[in-house]
Order: C-alpha cells, then sequence, then structure tokens
C-alpha cells in the first residue's frame, strides 16, 4: 500500500544519521527504548542515558512515536479511563491469564472470553475518544485503523466465530506487524551495538526483529517494577534488569538468564546522602514538624482526595502535593491552598524529587516503580491509598512484604499517618528499613552492562579477541 511506503520513509527520516566524527566513531552507540504512557519508563530511559554520559552515542525512541500524535492521546484517554473508572476490569486484562498478550499476538486461538469481554469495553471507550481527535498528522491512516477496531462488531459470548470478534484479533495483530515494521528502520539506521529497553512492548517488538535476523545487537530488559510480567519473556534479551535481588534469586519469573539485580534506574542526585535538615532548608521548610508528601505519577491520581482528607484533620502535619499533570486535581489543591495556607505546598514537577523526598517523613501515593524506588532510596516508607492494579501489584506486595508500606483504604489513610508520626521508634524503623532496600546506582550498573555488552560487539566487529 502506498501509504504504508511513506509512514516507512517518515519514519525513518524521524531519526536523525550521526556521521563519524572525531571521537564519535570509537563510542558505542546505544538505543534506548521507552514507553511516555507513564512517566516512570521515560524517566528510567533519561537516567540510563545520564548514567552513560559521554560513553556513548545515545538515541532514544518512544514507542508512542510510531502511532499518529492524536490517535496516541485517544489511546492515553482510554487507558486513564479504564484505569480509573474499570479498575477490577483493568486487573483482570492484566492478570486473568498469564500468557493474555502471547494469545492475543502470536496464536491463531484467541485470548478467553473473558479477556474479551474486557477488549469489547476498551473498544467502546476508545470509540468515544477517537471520536473526540482531531484528523490530519503524521501516520494520518492510524485514526481509521483505531476506527476499525473500534467498530467491529460486539462480542455476545456465543464463540470466537463471527461476531467481529476474529475481525478484531486479526487487525490487532496486524498493527502489531505494522508498527514493528515503523520501527525496524530506526534501528537499521542507528546499528546500534545495544539496545536498551524500559518497557516491555518495544522489548517484544525489537525481540522479533531479532529473531527474524534483522539485527544482531544484544538486548538488554530493564524492570521498572517489584515483580515479572510474563511479556517480558522475550527470547532476544541477552540481560534482564530486576529491582530487587529477591527477584533474581527467584529466577526473575523464569527470565532467561542471566538475571541481574540492579536496582531501577534513578536519576543521579538520588545517590548524593542529604539529611533531612539539609532537605528541608533547601526547600525552606520547617525543621520540626511532620511533613507528608503526597505524589500520585504523571497523572496525579487521588492526590487531591489524600490531601484533603489530611488537611481536614485539626494537626501540625505539613503536606506537600504534586498533581502532575492532573489538571481538575492541581485546581481543587489550588482552592485548599487558601484554605490551609500555612500547610499547604503545591509543587510542579521537579528534576530534585529527591530534596522534596528526603525532607518529607513519609509518602503518600500512587505504587508506581519508579515512586517506589525512588522513595526507598530516600528511606521513606509509602502508603498506597490507590493501585491501579497489574504491575502497581507487585509492588504493593513487595512494600507490604517488607513492612515498609503498603496499601491503605480511604478511610484508613489519616488514622494510619498519624499513628506513624506520632510513634517516631516505629517510623523510624521503617525508614531504615527502606534505605536497606533502596538502590542508588541502579542507572551506573545498567550503564555498565551496556558498555561491556557494546564492547564486545564493536569487538567483534574488528575481529579482535
Amino acid at each position: 500500500m502506498r501509504f504504508e511506503e511513506t509512514e516507512l520513509q517518515n519514519s525513518v527520516s524521524r531519526f536523525e544519521f550521526i556521521p563519524d566524527s572525531a571521537g564519535v566513531a570509537d563510542r558505542p552507540r546505544v538505543l534506548l527504548l521507552t514507553s511516555g504512557l507513564g512517566l516512570g519508563h521515560v524517566r528510567a530511559a533519561e537516567a540510563i542515558e545520564k548514567a552513560l554520559g559521554g560513553d556513548a552515542i545515545i538515541q532514544t525512541v518512544d514507542f508512542w512515536s510510531l502511532i499518529n500524535p492524536n490517535v496516541a492521546s485517544a489511546i492515553h484517554a482510554t487507558y486513564l479511563s479504564l484505569v480509573q473508572n474499570y479498575p477490577d476490569l483493568h486487573e483482570r486484562l492484566y492478570q486473568l491469564d498469564e500468557h493474555t498478550w502471547r494469545q492475543i499476538l502470536e496464536s491463531e486461538s484467541g485470548p478467553p472470553p473473558a479477556v474479551l469481554e474486557v477488549l469489547e469495553l476498551i473498544s467502546r471507550i476508545a470509540g468515544e475518544k477517537g471520536e473526540q481527535a482531531p484528523r490530519g498528522g503524521k501516520y494520518a491512516s492510524d485514526r481509521l485503523l483505531l476506527s476499525l477496531l473500534c467498530a467491529a462488531l460486539p462480542y455476545d459470548g456465543d464463540s470466537l466465530a463471527g461476531n467481529g470478534v476474529r475481525a478484531r484479533l486479526a487487525l490487532l495483530k496486524w498493527t502489531w506487524l505494522r508498527l514493528i515494521r515503523r520501527l525496524e528502520p530506526a534501528i537499521k539506521r542507528f546499528a546500534p551495538h545495544v539496545i536498551i529497553s524500559t518497557q516491555m512492548i518495544p522489548a517484544a517488538m525489537t525481540s522479533y526483529l531479532k529473531q527474524r535476523g534483522k539485527f544482531s545487537a544484544p538486548m538488554i530488559g530493564v524492570m521498572t517494577d517489584y515483580g515479572v510480567h510474563d511479556f517480558w519473556k522475550q527470547s532476544g534479551v541477552n540481560r534482564y534488569c530486576v529491582a530487587h535481588e529477591s527477584i533474581a534469586r527467584c529466577g526473575g519469573g523464569d527470565l532467561a538468564d542471566p538475571v541481574i539485580a540492579t536496582g531501577v534506574p534513578l536519576m543521579p542526585a538520588f545517590a548524593a546522602t542529604i539529611s533531612q535538615e539539609e532537605a528541608r532548608f533547601e526547600l525552606n521548610l520547617p525543621p520540626g514538624v511532620p511533613v507528608v508528601l503526597v505524589l500520585g505519577g504523571g497523572l496525579g491520581l487521588s492526590v487531591d482526595s489524600a490531601a484533603t482528607a489530611l488537611l481536614k484533620q485539626p494537626s501540625d502535619i505539613q503536606v506537600i502535593a504534586m498533581p502532575g499533570k492532573n489538571t481538575p486535581a492541581r485546581m481543587t489543591l489550588e482552592t485548599l491552598r487558601k484554605q490551609y495556607s500555612n500547610r499547604l505546598l503545591v509543587c510542579e514537577w521537579t528534576e530534585r524529587m529527591d530534596l522534596y523526598l528526603r525532607a518529607a517523613d513519609l509518602v503518600v501515593g500512587k505504587p508506581g516503580g519508579i515512586s517506589v524506588a525512588e522513595a526507598l532510596a530516600c528511606g521513606r516508607p509509602l502508603l498506597a491509598t490507590r493501585s491501579l492494579g497489574g504491575q502497581e501489584g507487585f509492588n504493593v506486595n513487595f512494600l507490604e512484604r517488607n513492612q515498609v508500606g503498603g496499601l491503605v483504604s480511604d478511610r484508613e489513610l489519616v488514622s494510619r499517618v498519624e499513628s506513624l508520626l506520632r510513634d517516631r521508634e516505629t517510623l523510624r524503623a521503617m525508614q531504615e528499613r527502606a534505605a536497606s532496600l533502596g538502590c542508588r546506582d541502579g542507572a551506573a550498573k545498567i550503564a555498565g552492562i551496556a558498555l561491556d555488552l557494546a564492547s564486545t560487539q564493536t569487538r567483534f566487529a574488528l575481529g579482535t579477541p
């Protein structure tokens, strides 16, 4: 098809060709693959890039850049609606069958009926969001494809035959291969010595290409959560970097060896040891009062409700709230700040999250992998008021298993926070356990593994031992 050829050419043109120049030819080329659906995967890639520094030529590709931006926005909105309004269904889609996504993309039988029910719901939501998406832009034909996926006839529970189910599965598989075809020229043009993926979908895409001989560079899979989803298990991956030694000890959920406990890659500032007093001085916070940091990840989920609950209680607790990209939550917090000006600080996104974590006594928020890893690196327990299930379930279990936080209900939040802040000895013990679990040099370890693998590749290319 002519539009497909045009899109492939556009895909190639997005990636700048880096000519050899003084010193450039001697440095390995490292391709970083990530996914901007959640900021955590992107942040992990940025941390690895910082750790590599000038030792490598680096190219970063976000999976979502392979999709029409308006369609990508519609899919993002669909995901947000699913996790906020249908959390039980989101959890079913993630957990119902260990090999769900392999069944969808690799088998002819299709996923089990319960998964089809969830996919039908997703199609309805996506159809509504897609209608609101502007037309045009790069990969414009994606909008038509989204419409076809959403317009397929609904599943009625009788069989896979008919009902548009087989048509939808065929479209999903074709879409998957189409995205892989868009990624392939980017890899070939950059010709990396090593590929690092911080998210399982681009890792699976590159593994597909590698198994078919499209490139031979070694691949590193970097997990940013405290557990392993089945879809990470890809035969093309040469090294798996996991968040904690306990994951590596149990075989990383049957991942192929070697599985290395590097820790989650964090930005360089987390490697520094700054006291709570120093952090509060830097942020102009009072030195002797209890401080609770309320986070909701990039989506800012539940930040406003958690902050409201903490502020309504007569207390000297200082609350620092970070609403991320959640505009309604930010508006609610701005109203609260007028009422509790001496107790509430509302902050935008910051490069120095380490300062805010170290200034706080404990953290309340969404248990994303990066948030958990950053809190532990700063020696702070995390109480999760919401969990989206799926990978966040791994993180909640890790917090609870190691007695450094866990999931709390809305009605328990205030009493749990106040109890910990009153019992300073218990809180200090939790902080010490958190600090012992935290890893502050994960990015440097991953960078070292990547450079070692790249060195092997360059030596092989030069024919040297």
